[in-house]
């Protein structure tokens, strides 16, 4: 199955059915948190619903469009990181992520996206990768720059959360610029 050690203590394994309740736990003690910037948190309640998203992410990985995988720091669970929607005509795909509060800050989600880039360009042979976060996330914000990503653009009131819409900016990555970054 879809594993990559990032370090000795930081891993990516794809999303199984049995992670579920630890995917629960950390979004219910992360809720509002989470929720801030991504909706979907403030309404999953309950594991149930975890195990159907897992299972909708395995059919997805199944055919070959996409994979979504948990973020583990010393085998617990602390975030998500997923290749979205992959475009195989055009050869692009987007990138989306979180991670558990207590977890920011330390390089953590830098490193998983990071090992995913490297997987898109070299093993999907993909040419184009994109991110979109809200325009008040600094900390997300700061991901795409950290690795080369240049901001394309902004999708103006692409989000409804809390009775306020929200901008999205766009990041992208071509496979050139990455090489390039890469033996820079």
């Amino acid at each position: 199955m879809f594993s990559y050690s990032i370090n000795a203590d930081l891993k990516l394994h794809i999303l199984q059915i049995h992670h579920a309740d630890e995917i629960y736990a950390a979004i219910q003690k992360n809720r509002e948190h989470i929720g801030e910037f991504l909706p979907w948190a403030l309404t999953t309640t309950s594991v149930d619903e975890v195990k159907l998203y897992i299972e909708y992410e395995l059919k997805r990985f199944a055919g070959n469009n996409g994979v979504s995988c948990g973020i583990f720091y010393q085998d617990r669970y602390i975030g998500n990181i997923s290749v979205q929607d992959i475009n195989w005509k055009h050869r692009k795909t987007s990138i989306g992520y979180w991670l558990c509060a207590d977890y920011q800050g330390k390089g953590f989600m830098t490193e998983a996206c990071r090992t995913i880039i490297r997987h898109i360009f070299q093993e999907l042979e993909l040419n184009r990768i994109e991110i979109r976060v809200r325009e008040d996330n600094a900390r997300s914000k700061a991901v795409p720059l950290r690795l080369g990503f240049l901001q394309e653009g902004i999708i103006r009131a692409a989000e409804y959360n809390k009775g306020h819409y929200h901008d999205h900016l766009v990041y992208g990555l071509l496979k050139s610029e990455w090489k390039a970054s890469e033996t820079g």
